[in-house]
């Protein structure tokens, strides 16, 4: 067997290496143990979030710059992204708060997606040029302001039961018509994050509230205009509380059957066994992570420390039955934005400059697992000697394996990668990313 790797710290970026396996049956100490034959979870992919924010950065770029952009984070011969997320309506990450419909048209004549016309699909068009198979999961962070018990898509509120079914319907019209558009929605989460009051679009739902906008308004809309091959996600929110809310959700009438999946974020903590726990009690829901980043002011772009931190996120949640990975916003400008009724700005894999962009450690992160780990692999079986070296590895479609490994030592780690009766050596460098491809 052949290994091809690529390492990443502070000082270099995705410098390769190769190297050879040799039969060593007596291999051990200081291992990182594959196991091809214990199969777990077909992972999806990893991705990021198609804001208007971040459509509104990239659309200032000049075009080669936007290709080359997309190239390096959709191309599969650099990060190969296959999914994105998509805001149904407003979200933080906008210009400004709008909606798809006129005040109180409760019979969906005013449908437009005219506003996501303008940078949001372009921007997603672009990708598919290197991506055709992109999939999207699409979230909406608060009805229209009409709809709500306080009058606005800000600062929380519920969804008033006079405009439960034309809430559906609005959902329903906006897919239909980005499915008119070509843009193809395949998931969608209910709500993000339910439990959050913010000072930006948001609203609440506890679990039974959830499982009722369900069956009263998305399922019905769902089914009338034909759009049931929609995948169906609840929660996405954060990890800390993802088994009480999927028992809780579950318990309510037909909930677990219509629901494809559990989705989830990561602004509370790992949580890892909180997923663990989900999959062992609903093994036949996906586990999807929606959302995750840092705050710029806490990772500046150089700080390659927000690599090893979404290394350890990623990792953690492969080896706890995640089957996708979606980063926050996929590009900002350099103070974290624009976005609007918030306090500080996010780091993003991509950060406009001008006429320029910076490849972030959040990029690295995820492109030492995308690149080596493709949609459609099945994650197997790893244990490493050191809890301070994490990793997750899985067979990709074309039979090859692919690891992505973290050292989080300050010091470099020696470790002897082991496939049954197979060995190499290899050198982790202090604070390092390293994937490789075996083949």
């Amino acid at each position: 067997m052949i290994l091809r790797g690529y390492i990443s710290d502070a000082n270099r970026k995705f410098a390769p290496f190769a190297a050879v396996f040799s039969h060593r049956p007596d291999a051990e100490n200081k291992a990182l143990s594959l196991y091809p034959d214990v199969k777990c979870q077909t992972i999806r992919g990893f991705g990021g979030a198609f804001t208007e924010s971040a459509a509104h950065v990239y659309a200032s770029l000049p075009e080669e710059k936007q290709r080359e952009a997309m190239e390096r984070l959709f191309s599969p011969e650099f990060a190969g992204l296959k999914l994105g997320r998509v805001h149904i309506g407003s979200c933080d990450f906008c210009l400004d708060s709008y909606a798809y419909t006129a005040p109180g048209d409760r019979e969906m004549k005013t449908v437009s997606i005219a506003h996501d016309e303008k940078e949001i699909i372009p921007m997603i068009r672009d990708a598919m040029a290197f991506c055709p198979e992109l999939e999207l999961v699409a979230s909406p962070w608060s009805p229209p302001a009409w709809m709500k018990d306080n009058a606005s898509v800000l600062e929380g509120g519920r969804l008033s039961p006079d405009w439960v079914k034309e809430w559906g319907e609005y959902v329903a019209h906006y897919l239909l018509a980005m499915r008119k558009a070509g843009i193809p929605i395949i998931m969608m989460t209910v709500q993000n994050e339910p439990l959050a009051t913010q000072t930006w679009e948001s609203c609440r739902y506890d679990a039974e509230d959830e499982a009722v906008v369900i069956r009263d308004a998305l399922m019905p809309a769902l089914e009338r205009h034909g759009l049931t091959d929609v995948k169906l996600f609840i929660w996405d929110h954060n990890k800390e509380r993802i088994y009480d809310r999927a028992r809780d959700a579950f318990k309510v009438g037909n909930t677990r059957q219509v629901v494809d999946g559990v989705a989830f974020h990561w602004y509370s903590g790992s949580h890892f066994d909180g997923l663990q726990a989900v999959h062992e009690c609903f093994p036949e829901k996906e586990l999807l992570e929606t959302e995750f980043c840092t705050d710029i002011d806490q990772h500046p772009p150089e700080d390659f420390d927000a690599a090893l931190l979404y290394a350890e996120e990623i990792a953690g949640n492969l080896r706890h039955w995640t089957n996708g990975i979606i980063d926050w916003n996929l590009m900002l400008d350099m103070d974290g934005g624009p976005y609007h009724d918030r306090d500080g700005g996010c780091l993003a894999p991509v950060l406009v400059d001008g006429d320029d962009y910076h490849l972030t450690g959040t990029y690295w992160g995820l492109c030492h697992f995308s690149h080596v780990i493709r949609p459609g692999a099945v994650r197997i079986g790893a244990s490493v000697y050191d809890e301070r070296i994490s990793c997750a590895a899985a067979v990709n479609p074309d039979g090859s394996i692919g690891c992505a490994i973290a050292n989080l030592h300050d010091q470099e780690m020696p470790l002897t990668l082991r496939v049954e009766k197979e060995a190499v050596d290899v050198i982790l460098p202090a604070r390092s990313l390293t994937s490789v491809l075996i083949k």
